[in-house]
């Protein structure tokens, strides 16, 4: 029996940051940044809840932080400020972030064999912007970021790819795609870097990264 996915999946859904760049940890320093001098211990927050909801667009998250951890009402101008500041952090981090280990080799791998789709929760167009930079946008089938919701696109690719939920596969690190994986029924591989928070249940299947992608999913050679 196969110690993880028995089958070959027919389509794949990537999610980005810590699943095919390493770009999970900068990005959630640049939120504790866009509130330094405030509070540490909602700021300790803050870093919480982008560990565990790192699959959520920033404008949503910027608003839940505003209400729900500084107690604030949400201000529309604000949140634009945040996320103008959240940005020119994050810009050149994206630009530079590695690759996580093992995963350039098996987009080029698997380019042409299987369609991959990449859902994200980085802004749609900042996204897309990343992906031509970096030369990666010939490895997708589609491509959608936030505000889009994963659930949304997930169901999406499944109808475009008239592909069965059980034979596809979502590949993420948080529980964002994690919880739209399973309401769908779709086969779910998680991320979990080395030291990184797991927040995911006992019997889900994990890696540290992609090099050990072919021993957890069965792939024709």
């Amino acid at each position: 029996m196969h110690n993880g996915f028995a089958r070959q999946p027919k389509t794949i859904i990537f999610d980005f940051d810590g699943v095919i760049l390493d770009s999970a940890r900068p990005k959630t320093m640049a939120f504790a940044q866009c509130y330094a001098g405030e509070d540490e211990s909602k700021i300790a927050e803050v870093i919480r809840y982008q560990e565990r909801h790192g699959g959520i667009g920033r404008q949503q998250k910027f608003e839940y932080f505003e209400e729900h951890v500084f107690g604030r009402r949400v201000d529309a101008s604000r949140i634009a400020d945040l996320c103008d500041r959240f940005a020119s952090i994050v810009d050149k981090a994206m630009m530079d972030a590695p690759f996580v280990p093992g995963a350039e080799e098996l987009l080029q791998r698997l380019n042409g064999c299987i369609p991959l789709h990449l859902v994200s929760g980085m802004p749609d167009g900042d996204l897309k912007l990343v992906l031509m930079r970096r030369g990666l946008v010939h490895y997708f089938s589609s491509v959608a970021g936030s505000p889009k919701k994963k659930i949304t696109e997930f169901c999406r690719i499944l109808k475009s790819e008239q592909c069965d939920p059980k034979d596809a596969l979502a590949v993420g690190d948080s529980r964002t795609e994690f919880d739209a994986a399973v309401e769908l029924g779709i086969p779910f591989l998680a991320v979990v870097a080395q030291n990184a928070p797991d927040f995911f249940p006992a019997d889900a299947v994990r890696c540290r990264d992609l090099t050990g992608f072919d021993a957890l999913v069965a792939l024709k050679n």
